[in-house]
């Protein structure tokens, strides 16, 4: 089984809210769809974790919409912080089970495996928060017996938009999870089984660890910034090839995760 995990589209069906996203990001984008839908076999999951709209108006998720039309799989986003959750639960409600509002997280299993999908976005803040409601709700969901029974892939995928963990660099290190982050180690550091952290936020393709988990940052095809450690402030933009994952799960709890790299120019 396949699964793919992009973040941070920033898409825009008119204006862009925000400055880096190159003129051509919806160009960029369908490059990078069109890569993924060409896999062979097709991927069973698409997860996208965050940011998937720049302005997050009803037209940029339309947009969204229309274009990852080219999956059979089912499509899983949660927000980011230039999402609207409004808007994302208007057009995607119907393909995902979101909770009643104002949060927009879900928990679902499909063929076998598990995907918990949590709403970590501040309102008009870059940063991220859990705050005791969500916490609530994920220890609950953690907790599930029947949902843990139903995850016959022993893999349990957890999508959130910041990561909740720090990245050696203060000029990221400030947007990320900034609330709630012990809290969230002590849940999933009992978790009893094979959970991997997809994220995004940060425009970087990172790998790491998480209360003795494996976590994982998407790029953006909409733009990405420079590596390296320490930086102080914002880093330079890099003209570096893209970066996606794919995850294949070759047996009970087993993952073997690639990076997918295309170059758009």
């Amino acid at each position: 089984m396949y699964i793919l995990h992009f973040s941070d589209f920033h898409l825009f069906a008119a204006d862009k809210e925000s400055a880096h996203p190159r003129a051509d990001t919806v160009a960029a984008v369908e490059k990078v769809l069109a890569d993924a839908a060409s896999l062979t076999p097709p991927p069973d999951l698409v997860l996208i974790s965050g940011d998937l709209a720049d302005c997050g108006s009803a037209e940029d998720y339309a947009l969204a919409r229309q274009m990852l039309a080219l999956f059979d799989a089912p499509v899983l986003v949660v927000p980011g912080n230039h999402d609207r959750r409004d808007a994302m639960r208007a057009v995607f409600s119907g393909t995902i089970p979101f909770t009643p509002e104002p949060f927009l997280n879900f928990d679902m299993v499909h063929k076998g495996i598990r995907v918990i999908g949590l709403d970590t976005i501040i309102p008009g803040k870059v940063e991220g928060e859990l705050c005791a409601e969500r916490l609530g709700w994920l220890a609950d969901r953690l907790a599930d017996e029947k949902a843990r029974e139903e995850t016959t892939s022993g893999v349990t995928f957890f999508m959130l938009h910041h990561p909740p963990f720090g990245l050696a660099s203060p000029a990221w290190d400030w947007m990320t999870l900034t609330a709630g982050r012990d809290e969230l180690r002590a849940l999933l550091a009992g978790f009893p089984g094979h959970l991997r952290l997809l994220t995004g936020h940060v425009h970087r393709p990172l790998i790491t660890s998480f209360a003795g988990h494996f976590a994982a940052i998407a790029g953006s095809p909409a733009f990405q910034y420079a590596p390296g450690l320490g930086w102080t402030s914002e880093p330079p933009l890099s003209a570096e090839p893209y970066v996606y994952w794919l995850h294949h799960i070759t047996g009970f709890g087993d993952v073997i995760t690639s990076p997918r790299m295309i170059d758009l120019g």
